[in-house]
Parts: structure tokens; sequence; C-alpha cells
């Protein structure tokens, strides 16, 4: 029952940050979009995985982001790829991650803050990597209602 209710919060989360837009979302920020279907089985543990090497590309990736370097930003991200591909479970989770860093290793260096500021796919995916990658021991950053 826990599994279901966990599966059921990620999919209402995944919709609500972006999961409702069309395949073709028509954003010049975004890289095409591939019909990837790793993440159709669900075990029955649903967990971030906060503490593994992909995590800490990506987290590495995203202070490289913060620092204004899109292109290590860039780096980060491909090295992320195969470091999350390996620790994909089968899980939605794993799925998203991997989905999320896909995305971020694709995108051109160059369309980074522009991307950050208007692309849903861009909202989408840090909100996901924001969620399963937080440092251990900190809240994940709220996904887009800065106060």
């Amino acid at each position: 029952m826990r599994s279901f209710v966990v599966a059921t919060a990620t999919a209402v989360v995944v919709a609500l940050t972006g999961g409702c837009s069309s395949g073709g979302s028509g954003d010049s920020t975004d890289p095409p979009e591939t019909d990837d279907q790793s993440s159709a089985a669900t075990p029955d543990t649903d967990v971030p995985v906060v503490d593994s090497e992909a995590c800490e590309e990506v987290r590495t990736g995203i202070a490289a982001f913060n620092d204004g370097d899109y292109a290590g930003t860039v780096e980060h991200f491909v090295a992320a790829v195969p470091l999350a591909e390996d620790q994909d479970d089968g899980s939605a989770l794993a799925g998203d991650l991997v989905e999320a860093v896909r995305y971020y290793a694709e995108l051109d260096a160059e369309r980074y803050p522009e991307a950050a500021r208007s692309s849903r796919q861009f909202a989408k995916y840090k909100a996901i990597t924001l969620g399963q990658c937080s440092p251990v021991g900190t809240e994940p950053e709220s996904p887009g209602t800065d106060v």
C-alpha cells in the first residue's frame, strides 16, 4: 500500500511540475525528447537515492550552473548520465532522474540561461534533480515559487 501511495504522489508531483505538457512542447530551449521506456516497472520501494555518484555529479553540475559556468554544468551532467543509468532500478524515480540528467546533458551550454527562465521542461527536471539529489540531511528546494 505504501508503495502505491508513494507512486501516486510521485505521479501527481510530476504532473504538477510540467509532466502534463505535450511531447512536442515547442519550447525552443528544450532538446528533443526521446521515447525511453526505462521507467516502466516500479519496484516495492521508490525512494530517491541522494547519496550516489550520479547525485554527486548532479550536485556539482548544479553548483556550476549557480556559478554561471554553463559549459561546466553540461560536463557534469554528461558525466552523470552513465552513473544515473547504472543506478536505474526500474523505479519511476530512477527513470525520472535518468530523463532529467539526459535533458541537462543534451542542453547546449549557451541555452541554459534562457531555458532556466522560460522552459517548462527545465523547471520539471530542476524539481526532479533537486528533489532526488539534494545534499544528505537538507530539505529539497521548492520547485518554483520564490517568495
